[in-house]
């Protein structure tokens, strides 16, 4: 439970990209994250809400609305807000056609941004799975998260589901989950430290190892502003037949998508990069900016004369274990003209020199500056967010080893984690897209298999076309595999 102080906690003031957050979002473009963890096995609801009640101790902002005084908004923390557990019957998961399910939004200013939901196979509306217990069996109950921005980054969603999935745990047969941890008193979230969620002191402390000149910032501000990214074309239809790489056989109203690659060659793809020195991070920034090209050359005409990726960058550091869930996070940008994303192996070069080079300048801190300054003018921050609906081709989150952090708290038994009582199969999320950007893309390893979601924009593209681009993204990757094989990929470390 929050304590209580001489300085309430609450209300608590946004900071600069939360109140963007906000600006930001369309009724067409709610900014909505969805995580799925499917299971082999049924949940307890009962204590699976009392796992959700204890996460809500520890992250206070999923129980908040926000409220609006005197042009600047508020955190407003109401137990009553937290959370309940969701069937089908409550609220369906999605809206909309079948082939265009789409998110419920969020009224932040009677409700928090958070939504859970409890899903069996009945629920589904698809047939009952067998008994297997592959891990490509479809899942017997599923837990949806359905996370607004404003409250949390992608760091803080899996603070999230861990602290859910330890609960639960600990609820219904392991009730030292998660207390072993060398950091488990480290990592315990203090509500307090909410205050100082967007504090870079320490950060700012150190000099960039590479400092920004005038110059290089009248230039970015340029080509941020001026040099305009292409919007990606609705699909002109494919002849191409469907490949079902999700890992389930999809629901109607699933609100991602998703396209695994089996263990053998997810195992193959990391062992490249291993022996090339790139990261994989790296590898699908660069793939994704041929796959754009190739995808307006098919259905933009060709068109499209740049193209740009927002890729987040966290900014916490080790001390920042015990920060309750929030954002904490800048954007940086990465652009390429058409004409760039013709050689693969330049680009992965080039794409891996960026990377280096925003650590080493800090740029991605421009923007959060930028925000600052806009904020003290409340007027010409909404009048600027407005004008700037064309921020990004596509946004692309690296989630990394899902199994990261579960290890130490979650036995592994068939290939599935223990969790108290229940099994997982596999955890999948994504980024939600925004006006112009069409798609939205998290990259993780699920349990040693590579796996793509996605979420796109519901007023210009639908599922299928979502599986379409998935699938051009996926061979794209092979096409780089199979050529690293036959030795066409030198690249210097």
């Amino acid at each position: 439970m929050l304590a209580e102080t001489t300085d309430p906690l609450f209300p608590l003031p946004l900071t600069p990209l939360e109140t963007f957050f906000i600006l930001d979002e369309t009724e067409a473009c709610p900014l909505t994250s969805f995580v799925e963890l499917h299971f082999s096995t049924a949940l307890d609801p009962v204590k699976l809400q009392s796992a959700v009640d204890r996460t809500v101790d520890e992250h206070p902002l999923l129980s908040c609305k926000i409220a609006e005084t005197n042009g600047q908004y508020f955190w407003h923390f109401e137990r009553e807000l937290s959370p309940r557990l969701l069937r089908s019957g409550d609220l369906p998961l999605t809206t909309g056609s079948p082939d265009n399910p789409r998110p419920h939004p969020f009224d932040l200013f009677k409700e928090s941004g958070c939504r859970v939901w409890y899903l069996t196979d009945h629920e589904s509306g698809s047939p009952k799975p067998s008994q297997s217990t592959s891990k490509d069996a479809k899942p017997v109950s599923r837990v949806v998260l359905q996370l607004h921005h404003v409250c949390c980054d992608g760091v803080a969603l899996r603070q999230i589901l861990l602290s859910v999935l330890t609960h639960y745990s600990r609820e219904t047969g392991d009730p030292e989950c998660g207390r072993s941890s060398r950091l488990a008193a480290r990592s315990t979230p203090v509500p307090e430290r909410l205050r100082e969620r967007m504090d870079l002191g320490e950060l700012l402390s150190k000099p960039p190892k590479k400092a920004l000149t005038t110059w290089d910032r009248l230039r970015n501000a340029y080509y941020f502003h001026f040099q305009l990214p292409a919007s990606l074309s609705p699909s002109r239809g494919s002849s191409q037949k469907h490949v079902d790489n999700s890992p389930s056989h999809s629901s109607h109203d699933d609100p991602l998508r998703h396209y695994r690659f089996d263990v053998a060659e997810s195992e193959a793809i990391q062992d490249a990069c291993s022996a090339l020195n790139v990261s994989l991070n790296e590898l699908s920034i660069a793939l994704l900016f041929q796959t754009f090209e190739q995808w307006e050359q098919q259905h933009g005409h060709g068109a499209a004369k740049r193209y740009r990726l927002l890729m987040p960058v966290d900014l916490r550091s080790r001390g920042d274990l015990n920060l309750p869930a929030c954002n904490r996070l800048s954007f940086a940008f990465l652009g390429r003209r058409k004409d760039q994303c013709q050689n693969i192996h330049d680009m992965i070069a080039s794409v891996r020199e960026e990377v280096a080079d925003i650590k080493a300048t800090r740029v991605h801190l421009d923007f959060l500056d930028g925000l600052k300054v806009a904020s003290n003018h409340p007027r010409f921050f909404r009048w600027a967010i407005r004008k700037s609906r064309r921020m990004t081709t596509s946004v692309l989150t690296y989630a990394g080893d899902i199994s990261r952090g579960m290890k130490n708290r979650f036995p592994e038994v068939d290939g599935q984690r223990q969790i108290g009582d229940a099994r997982l199969t596999d955890v999948l999320a994504a980024p939600p897209p925004r006006d112009n950007t069409n798609i939205s893309l998290a990259i993780c390893v699920n349990w040693g298999r590579i796996c793509i979601s996605a979420s796109w924009n519901r007023n210009l593209w639908n599922a299928t076309t979502t599986d379409e681009f998935l699938e051009l993204y996926a061979q794209n990757w092979r096409s780089w595999l199979e050529h690293t094989r036959d030795g066409g990929t030198t690249l210097n470390s």
